[in-house]
C-alpha cells in the first residue's frame, strides 16, 4: 500500500478526507507539536462518537485500515491533552497545557484496556505484543498498530511538520507521563518522528 499524499487546505482541513466536525470554542494560533494517542477502543468511529458524548475531541482520527476522519480544524484548539508539561526543544519555552499548543492524532487501537482488546482479537489481522511501557508498570498486552494504520499516521505527521512548521512529534505518554499510557510501546514513536525530520525518542516530561 503506497503512503496517502496529505494536502492541507488554507481553511486548515484536509483535501479530501472524512470530515465528522466536532464544535470547538477556542481558536490555536500557536502550533508547536503534534500529540499522537491512541483512543483505547474499538473503531475511530465508534471513538469519535464517544469524544463527542464526552466532551472531549482531537483533530484527526486514524482507523485501523489507515481510514483518516478530521473532526476539528487545525487552527482551532482540540481538547485531546489537557493538563501536561512540554518543553519545545527548539526554543526552551514550557507549555503546561496540551490543547493551547498540540495538533492531536488519535489513532484506533485498543491499547492495553481488556475490554477492548477483547473485541478487537475478534478482527482480522489483530496482533499484539507483550511489553512493560517505558513510563513503568506491570508487563501487558497491547495492540500493535497496522501497517495502513501506520503509513496513514506517518504521512499525517510529516504533512503536519511541514505545514506548521512544527518542533516535535510526540506522545500523550511523554507530556502527561503520570497519568497517560497512549500511543504505548507497540507505536514505533522513532520511525515516526525520523520520518519527520527528528531523532531519536521524544522527551518525557514529568511534573
Amino acid at each position: 500500500m503506497n503512503p496517502p499524499t496529505i494536502i492541507i487546505n488554507e481553511d486548515h482541513w484536509i483535501a479530501g478526507v472524512q470530515r465528522d466536525p466536532i464544535a470547538t470554542s477556542r481558536e490555536m494560533p500557536v502550533r508547536r507539536c503534534v500529540v499522537n494517542h491512541f483512543t483505547g477502543g474499538a473503531t475511530g468511529t465508534s471513538s469519535i462518537g464517544a469524544m463527542r458524548q464526552c466532551g472531549v475531541s482531537a483533530h484527526v482520527v486514524i482507523d485501523r485500515d489507515g481510514t483518516i476522519t478530521q473532526c476539528v480544524p487545525f487552527n482551532r484548539a482540540a481538547a485531546h491533552a489537557g493538563v501536561s508539561r512540554w518543553r519545545d526543544p527548539k526554543t526552551g519555552t514550557l507549555y503546561t497545557f496540551g490543547n493551547t499548543f498540540a495538533i492531536g492524532i488519535e489513532i484506533a487501537n485498543a491499547g492495553s484496556d481488556p475490554g477492548a482488546l477483547t473485541w478487537a482479537r475478534k478482527q482480522p489481522g489483530f496482533a499484539s505484543i507483550r511489553a512493560r511501557h517505558a513510563n513503568g508498570g506491570a508487563v501487558l498486552e497491547w495492540e500493535c498498530f497496522p501497517a495502513a494504520q501506520i503509513e496513514a499516521v506517518t504521512a499525517l505527521n510529516e504533512a503536519l511538520v511541514q505545514r506548521y512548521n512544527l518542533d516535535d512529534v510526540t506522545g500523550h505518554d511523554c507530556i502527561a507521563a503520570e497519568r497517560k499510557d497512549d500511543p504505548g510501546p507497540a507505536f514505533p514513536m522513532q520511525a515516526i518522528r525520523e520520518a519527520c525530520g527528528f531523532s531519536g525518542l521524544p522527551e518525557v516530561h514529568r511534573a
